[in-house]
């Protein structure tokens, strides 16, 4: 498990992949719903405040009245203080709580319901139709870089090997519980695309949102070395202990993986969709 200064940094060197990776058309469709308004805006999992810095960026392109942050570690929400405060033209209101809890008890209804790189963290069924009912008439709900079943490494390692490892770290998100609850699907993307309908509500649009990481002349822009090992520590914590992995090729996989980031070689791909919902029909 991931100290928090250490998750801090995953964060924070994520953010050059996401910002790559955030579907566009999606992101303007959003900005079109909200044209004209000053949202109130709700964020789920909103970790160290990297959407709020998205939104409030030159090619944002909306301007909240103000924006709740929501996350169960107090320590993100501190950091996101720091880094946000005095910054923003608008209010910040930070809450620690766990997401679920916090959906089925507010009473508030907000313009933009935004959650990402979160929801394929939970079971579909019970989060999001909590999600869309606290996004008020004519709102809308946003949920970015949600994992939708494909993982990709390069260079080959062993191709047997490679396969096995990348359907087993998906099959732990599919059968992860936490606190008793199922708590994951790898296939988010793409059912929310029917789970939204089936809801009442509208999909506006949807599209890829890809994290594909490669070295540049040997070299990875930003931290996105330290990004991609901490994806193989991610792929180390889930599978070790699995009965249908030894931990022998594991290990030798994890190794030279790891060789291959030293050397400047290594490649990750993951594929995900934007989604934006519409309150209503």
């Amino acid at each position: 498990m991931m100290d928090e200064p250490a998750f801090i940094r995953y964060l924070a060197s994520k953010k050059t992949v996401d910002d790559r990776a955030l579907n566009q058309r999606v992101w303007r469709a959003m900005t079109a719903l909200l044209e004209g308004g000053r949202p109130n805006v709700l964020e789920l999992g909103a970790g160290t405040g990297t959407m709020v810095e998205r939104a409030v960026s030159g090619a944002g392109g909306i301007q909240p009245r103000a924006w709740t942050l929501v996350d169960s570690q107090a320590g993100l929400l501190a950091e996101a203080r720091r880094r946000l405060e005095g910054r923003v033209p608008f209010e910040l209101r930070y809450v620690t709580a766990d997401a679920q809890e916090y959906i089925s008890t507010t009473e508030d209804r907000f313009g933009l319901v935004a959650a990402h790189a979160f929801i394929d963290l939970f079971d579909l069924e019970s989060l999001v139709p909590g999600i869309v009912r606290l996004a008020e008439a004519g709102g809308c709900a946003l949920f970015t870089v949600c994992f939708d079943g494909l993982s990709a490494w390069e260079p080959q390692v062993d191709r047997e090997l490679d396969a096995r490892i990348v359907e087993l770290y998906h099959r732990t998100m599919d059968e992860r519980v936490t606190a008793g609850r199922p708590s994951g699907d790898s296939r988010s993307g793409r059912h929310l695309l029917t789970l939204v309908p089936r809801l009442g509500h509208r999909v506006v649009e949807a599209g890829a949102s890809d994290w594909v990481v490669y070295p540049r002349d040997g070299a990875y822009p930003a931290d996105e070395r330290f990004f991609l090992s901490c994806i193989l520590g991610f792929f180390q914590e889930s599978l070790c202990g699995r009965p249908e992995l030894e931990r022998a090729e594991l290990d030798r996989w994890l190794s030279a993986r790891r060789a291959q980031l030293e050397a400047g070689e290594l490649v990750f791909i993951a594929h995900q969709l934007d989604v934006l919902a519409a309150a209503g029909p």
